[in-house]
């Protein structure tokens, strides 16, 4: 099945508020932490989830989507046989020369058939004609598949903060995960 990677037009918000965008959540990337201050060593470990659940990645509007047609700096979308398998949305925050992606979904019953993978390679691709250094994103750390998806793809762990966020993003020391693919 061919992938076709174009960019996002009006037409798109209706089939993209469909997309299934859950995931399961039966690892969770943890923090451990060993030492005395000052000098921590960190790691980053997989711990299994018990009982395994899903969940949703986003959910997206009608309204959101369309603010993002003019409010991202990319937002392209990934069609599979002629229906719409994806989106990417991609920043380019003005105190840096690189992009974040901000948003990378794919319904789930399209995964694993290169969607993602051309997403990523074309936001890669925008951002290199444009002169910038990297992309990064901060996948979460109860998405196993995207954190794995993302290392095959040449991102490498950049950095964490497990006191980013005050809400149930932080439940049981989740933290943000930082990722980077050089672009150079």
């Amino acid at each position: 099945m061919p992938v076709i990677v174009r960019p996002a037009t009006e037409a798109d918000p209706p089939a993209l508020t469909r997309l299934d965008l859950t995931y399961p959540t039966d690892r969770i990337l943890a923090v451990e932490r060993s030492g005395e201050p000052p000098e921590h060593t960190f790691a980053l470990r997989w711990r299994n989830r018990v009982p395994a659940a899903m969940a949703v990645y986003a959910t997206y509007t009608i309204d959101r989507l369309r603010d993002a047609l003019t409010g991202a700096d990319l937002f392209l979308v990934a069609d599979v046989d002629g229906e719409v398998a994806g989106l990417l949305m991609v920043i380019v925050p003005p105190w840096t020369d690189a992009a974040e992606i901000t948003d990378l979904a794919v319904d789930i019953a399209f995964r694993r058939q290169g969607a993602g993978r051309a997403l990523v390679d074309a936001a890669a691709e925008w951002a290199r004609d444009r002169g910038l250094r990297a992309l990064w994103v901060e996948p979460r750390a109860d998405n196993h598949a995207a954190v794995s998806f993302y290392v095959s793809l040449g991102f490498r762990l950049s950095g964490f903060n497990d006191r980013l966020y005050s809400n149930a993003d932080d439940e049981d020391g989740k933290p943000t995960v930082y990722m980077h693919l050089e672009l150079g």
